[in-house]
């Protein structure tokens, strides 16, 4: 029988023990609300960086917000209402593209490459290199531009420059420096398919 009391002792002793292990989760479960206050505020500040990335100019984005015009019955082909509305169209995409061209020439002033690493230079590089090539294909654009407001002065816009006849007011809010209707622009690309291969 002595055998048996040691055993309730040893019992006695381990259950404040397990009261003492029921508290340290209690600790940590104040711990977490400050980690999870800490997440919130890291969410804040990434929230701004996101919203200057949709500042920048794409051309997809403002061919896509033309706002279409509303085409009535009877009504002349390239009217003054209608080359206004394709005014105003190439008039607010030569703003958006000089703009970018001026973003552009900024950094070229302010362009520090002074790089410690080589593959960091490299890098800084290609994406100026990339950012170059994107700014001479938009030079191009703004000479076509160009071009289409003087057709636009001279009553020449909206007219295909091989056949004469009206390339379309949907085809031209889709591409405002469209020279070409369809069925000549899909010829010329066949011949262009069969040269270049």
């Amino acid at each position: 029988m002595p055998a048996k009391k040691p055993l309730k002792k040893s019992v006695k002793a381990k259950s404040p023990s397990k009261k003492v292990v029921a508290k340290k989760p209690v600790a940590s479960k104040k711990a977490t609300p400050k980690k999870e206050s800490a997440k919130k505020t890291s969410t804040k500040k990434i929230t701004p960086k996101k919203t200057k990335a949709t500042v920048k100019y794409e051309e997809s984005q403002f061919l896509a917000s033309i706002k279409p015009y509303a085409l009535k019955k009877n009504e002349k082909y390239m009217n003054a209402k209608q080359k206004q509305h394709f005014l105003d169209i190439l008039g607010s995409w030569k703003h958006q593209l000089q703009i970018e061209q001026d973003r552009t020439a900024d950094k070229i002033q302010k362009n520090v490459s002074h790089f410690p690493d080589e593959s960091d230079r490299a890098t800084h590089e290609e994406e100026f290199t990339l950012e170059l090539r994107t700014r001479e294909r938009e030079r191009k654009l703004l000479s076509k531009i160009n071009e289409s407001v003087e057709d636009l002065k001279a009553s020449d816009y909206g007219y295909c420059a091989s056949c004469g006849i009206e390339i379309g007011i949907r085809r031209l809010e889709a591409r405002p420096t469209a020279t070409r209707c369809i069925d000549c622009k899909t010829i010329e690309e066949i011949h262009e398919r069969q040269q270049y291969g």
